[in-house]
C-alpha cells in the first residue's frame, strides 16, 4: 500500500470511490473534484497493488475551499487547523488499517497548524467514523446541519 497524489487519471475510480460512501461524504463531480485537487493541499490517492482503494482531500487555512464546516473552523481556529475534507476507503479495505495508516500521514504533516480538524456524519446509527476518530483522539466541538441532509459532528484532534 502507498500514498501518492491524486492525478486526472484517477478522476473515475475517486469518483467511483466517493459515490460508494453517499450520504456520509458530500456529492463529488469531476469538475468539483479537479477543482479541490488543484487547491488541496493534499490530494491523495492509496494504492494498492496499482489500484486506487482509497483518496483523501486535505485543506490549509486561506484556501479558496468553500465548504461550510471549513468555514466555521476557519473562524475558530484562525491559521492553526489541517481540515480533511474526505477520506475515503475502498469498503473490502476497510478495518485493515488503511485509514489509519492515512490518519498517520496527515497528522504528522499537520504539525505546524498545531491541530487537525473534520466532520463526521452524526445522526446516523452506530456511525463508524464517529468510533474511528474518537479512538484516534479526536473530540467533538460543535455540530451543525449539513445542507445535503443530516447533522455533522466537527472534531478536533489537538497536536
Amino acid at each position: 500500500m502507498k500514498l501518492r497524489p491524486l492525478v486526472p487519471a484517477d478522476y473515475a475510480s475517486v469518483l467511483a470511490l466517493n459515490t460508494t460512501v453517499a450520504g456520509l461524504v458530500d456529492p463529488l463531480g469531476l469538475d468539483r473534484l479537479d477543482w479541490l485537487r488543484l487547491i488541496a493541499a493534499h490530494a491523495v490517492v492509496v494504492e494498492d497493488d496499482g489500484r486506487p482503494i482509497g483518496f483523501v482531500l486535505t485543506f490549509t487555512p486561506g484556501s479558496a475551499y468553500d465548504g461550510l464546516e471549513y468555514g466555521w473552523f476557519a473562524s475558530t481556529y484562525g491559521d492553526r487547523f489541517l481540515f480533511v475534507d474526505r477520506i475515503v476507503v475502498d469498503a473490502d479495505r476497510r478495518r485493515q488499517g488503511v485509514a489509519s495508516t492515512v490518519y498517520r500521514a496527515i497528522e504528522r504533516a499537520a504539525q505546524p497548524f498545531t491541530r487537525v480538524v473534520t466532520r463526521v456524519r452524526s445522526d446516523l446509527p452506530d456511525n463508524p467514523g464517529l468510533a474511528f476518530h474518537a479512538a484516534r483522539g479526536y473530540k467533538q466541538v460543535d455540530t451543525r446541519p449539513n445542507p445535503s441532509g443530516g447533522t455533522m459532528a466537527l472534531l478536533v484532534k489537538e497536536l
